[in-house]
């Protein structure tokens, strides 16, 4: 009994740090999972009926345990893809950072020599 409460327990704190990223959809498993797990224990401590009550509500938590691996596999792959999204995004501003150095370059040159406006794409050339 002693180890199926400190599963339980387990269970229950890695769901609710898990759940602390704002995951309805483990906070709902974690609920159903508590409303299965406590309809399995017998209606008092001595009672004979329902003896088997340990085995069951280690089944559910098998079953539970599989399910929230699958919903957290699902939510990091997501993550992973909204990641990837950020990378690209980031690649195109880093492109863009490239192209306005490059720009104020040649500013910054056409300045040094007296013109006023250098065209984009022209080169200085050194004399």
């Amino acid at each position: 009994m002693k180890r199926c409460a400190v599963f339980f327990c387990s269970m229950c704190v890695l769901l609710i740090f898990g759940a602390s990223a704002g995951a309805d959809p483990l906070a709902d498993l974690m609920e159903e999972f508590s409303k299965e797990y406590n309809a399995t224990k017998p209606p008092t401590p001595y009672s004979s009926v329902n003896s088997d009550y340990k085995l069951k509500q280690a089944a559910l938590g098998s079953i539970y345990t599989t399910r929230t691996l699958g919903l957290l596999y699902r939510q990091n792959e997501q993550l992973v893809e909204k990641y990837d999204e950020m990378l690209l995004k980031y690649d195109e501003i880093i492109e863009q950072n490239k192209q306005i150095i490059e720009l104020l370059s040649i500013l910054a040159k056409g300045k040094e020599k007296g013109k006023e406006k250098p065209e984009y794409g022209e080169t200085q050339t050194a004399p």
